[in-house]
């Protein structure tokens, strides 16, 4: 069904109107031993893997792998090898693995999560298996191509608990524009509300986006337990429209600290670090190697999780 006034569609019933029809033109088929090597490289990647997978089949060439995926536990996924992040799912079996396993431990049945900046889904997939038909996930994706590929995934997988929104998420509810993804690159993940961060000039639409105060308000939750907010350099604006709801609710958060996006509106990971003080939590990097409080900048971009009660 759909709520027009919230934009908003839920993830089944999906009728097949509903499901985007995405016809790309043909392209070659790919090496025969591809599958084979993704097989292996799922498995296994030692070091130096990335730069023989680059060489070998590179993301964003013109000999695609398009299959379903096994994805994470019993689920599937779409995959199309021109679109740099799925070309990583396809060789390495997931994308900020440790974000997976950590929404793994922390979800239950009945909870509800929050993904801004979900892409094609591959943790909003995670997220609704975990929190079962009696939880909720709100899903948040601007870009009309990696939204038609999620929308796709929620109805592989059959889930009838998730709440779609082709919207962004900043301080404000208003209409923005926004800037969408590079596709000389084969990267579909780059779409943003600043220009600067897309890294050249692209086509631009208008797009609602939401505080999540508002949203909130429009769309009442019984509870909060996890946010996952990846969106491209909005991360600190999307936090200034959530006070209220992260006070309320005191999720846990994870959120993407990309230095040269948050550079661009004159910040640092310390004012993140402040914030959350402030509301009682602790900052922790998690993504790359053992849990760790932040306490000092960090120069190399990384999803952190903010912890309640442990400041």
């Amino acid at each position: 069904m759909t709520d027009l006034a919230n934009n908003q569609t839920h993830a089944k019933p999906l009728s097949d109107d509903r499901v985007p029809r995405q016809s790309p033109p043909p392209t070659p088929t790919h090496p025969a031993w591809v599958p084979a090597l993704g097989w292996v490289t799922r498995r296994f990647h030692p070091k130096g893997t990335d730069r023989l997978v680059r060489a070998l089949h590179p993301p964003g060439n013109a000999r695609p792998v398009r299959t379903v995926l096994d994805y994470d536990d019993g689920l599937l996924i779409n995959i199309d090898t021109h679109s740099f992040l799925e070309w990583y799912i396809y060789f390495y079996g997931a994308f900020r693995p440790k974000i997976s396993h950590m929404l793994n431990r922390m979800l239950r049945e009945g909870q509800v999560a929050f993904d801004i900046g979900s892409n094609i889904g591959m943790h909003a997939l995670v997220m609704a298996n975990r929190v079962g038909r009696t939880g909720r996930v709100h899903v948040f994706e601007p870009d009309p191509h990696p939204m038609g590929r999620l929308a796709a995934n929620l109805h592989l997988n059959g889930f009838d608990n998730v709440t779609l929104n082709q919207a962004a998420v900043s301080q404000h509810t208003e209409t923005r524009q926004l800037y969408l993804h590079d596709e000389t690159i084969g990267n579909f993940a780059n779409a943003s509300l600043q220009e600067s961060n897309v890294g050249r000039t692209t086509r631009s639409i208008d797009m609602k986006v939401w505080s999540l105060d508002d949203y909130v308000d429009a769309n009442p939750v019984p509870r909060l337990d996890v946010i996952k907010l990846l969106a491209q350099g909005e991360e600190w604006n999307a936090l200034q429209g959530a006070m209220r709801t992260i006070r309320r609710f005191r999720p846990k958060i994870f959120f993407l600290w990309e230095p040269a996006y948050w550079a661009r509106q004159s910040l640092c990971l310390m004012d993140a670090v402040r914030l959350f003080r402030d509301l009682g939590y602790a900052t922790y990097q998690i993504e790359f190697g053992a849990r760790r409080l932040v306490t000092e900048e960090i120069p190399m971009g990384q999803v952190l999780l903010a912890v309640p009660g442990e400041a």
